[in-house]
């Protein structure tokens, strides 16, 4: 009995929750949309100052790192010549072992250092001559010595040359690494500041734009830009945005070899999981759905006062349906790899122009055929939109 308590208090609590769908955003709603972006630019423009501080602090300890492998490479060098100096003392050291050695051979021979001994006149004498033998015994032995001890020491400075020549390899390695992981945040943020500020200044003017129709915060977009529709006016946008929260760049626009045979390709290729998220490059009225590139879809958008279409193709769900009004917040389909498709990608066309069937145009879309063809008025997406180089991915839009 409990259970079911519990299962009907969730229930409960379930259906209290007001559920809001795209369509039912209110003019208000964008607004509280563009502080939410703005703080995201700020926050954005925060990281970048940081980054631009950690980069010159960076630089400066870069800076000191080559002020550091200079004295490095001096302290090799004079230790080098000081090795080499050492290695002339060992050598000279030996001559005079050898000579000494020669010395001790001769007055050794026979019975000369004997008789040397024993030819002392006197006990002062003898203990003299004694002296002068031990003296050159002990000499030999700290000759020797000092030949030991010099070859240690340049044992000992040959170590420390090889493990100087490894800390500046390791200094060498450690400021390449900062330099590409500082300059490679650099252009990240950079990018992602220049996208942010578009989209902020595109959600702007559309706010400017429904404010100017009389719309308040409580109406709905839907309801705001019907006036629009009625009246066959698409709604204004400022800019363009990407289709994704996230993506990596598969196959760019122009002459390309698939499978081996060289095409032209009129469109940008993003590779992403299927069932992903795709919405509106910009605001717009959706002009065509169907099947043509697998399931498909053509928006129509007025950016600055020119008319462009967006096409969407290889798509696994179709989520709005032709006339409806959108924005670029508008969730409009799902990823996939309908059609001829090789792994799941959104194909992300863009052309100038109001396209109402995109049949036509696509049946001579990777060819030249003639005539008022879609592929005659496409163009690259990455003249209005900013996408990482090929092979790259992006988390943003």
């Amino acid at each position: 009995m409990r259970k079911i308590i519990k299962y009907l208090i969730v229930l409960l609590i379930t259906l209290l929750i007001p559920i809001t769908s795209i369509s039912a955003k209110t003019i208000g709603d964008i607004q509280k949309e563009i502080d939410a972006a703005q703080k995201k630019l700020n926050d954005t423009n925060t990281q970048k100052a940081l980054n631009s501080q950690n980069l010159a602090e960076t630089q400066k300890k870069i800076a000191e790192i080559k002020q550091s492998i200079t004295k490095t490479e001096e302290s090799i060098t004079n230790k080098t010549k000081e090795s080499e100096q050492l290695q002339k003392d060992i050598q000279k050291k030996n001559e005079e072992i050898k000579d000494l050695m020669k010395y001790y051979q001769v007055s050794s021979s026979g019975s000369t250092m004997l008789e040397y001994i024993m030819g002392a006149e006197s006990l002062t004498d003898l203990i003299y001559r004694l002296s002068i033998t031990e003296q050159i015994s002990n000499y030999n032995k700290k000759v020797i010595k000092q030949m030991n001890d010099m070859i240690a020491e340049n044992e000992k400075i040959k170590k420390e040359l090889a493990n100087k020549k490894e800390e500046l390899v390791k200094l060498k390695q450690e400021q390449d690494t900062q330099v590409i992981v500082l300059n490679k945040k650099r252009s990240e943020l950079d990018a992602e500041g220049e996208s942010e500020e578009q989209v902020l200044k595109g959600m702007k003017e559309q706010l400017k734009y429904y404010k100017s129709l009389g719309c308040k915060d409580s109406d709905t977009v839907s309801a705001c830009t019907s006036k629009v529709y009625g009246s066959n006016i698409l709604p204004p946008g400022t800019t363009f945005r990407r289709p994704t929260t996230s993506g990596r760049i598969s196959s760019e626009f122009g002459n390309r070899t698939l499978n081996g045979k060289a095409n032209k390709h009129f469109a940008i290729d993003i590779a992403m999981p299927t069932g992903t998220s795709v919405y509106a490059v910009a605001p717009g009225v959706v002009g065509y759905t169907g099947e043509v590139c697998g399931i498909s879809l053509v928006i129509w958008h007025n950016i600055n006062g020119k008319t462009y279409s967006s096409i969407y193709c290889h798509l696994s769900k179709q989520l709005v349906k032709k006339g409806d009004v959108v924005t670029s917040d508008t969730l409009i389909a799902k990823s996939g790899c309908t059609g001829q498709c090789y792994g799941a990608h959104l194909h992300l066309g863009l052309a100038t122009g109001r396209y109402k069937d995109i049949l036509n145009g696509y049946s001579r879309y990777y060819s030249s055929g003639k005539g008022d063809s879609l592929e005659e008025h496409t163009f690259n997406p990455r003249d209005v939109i900013i996408f990482p180089p090929k092979g790259s991915s992006y988390s943003n839009r």
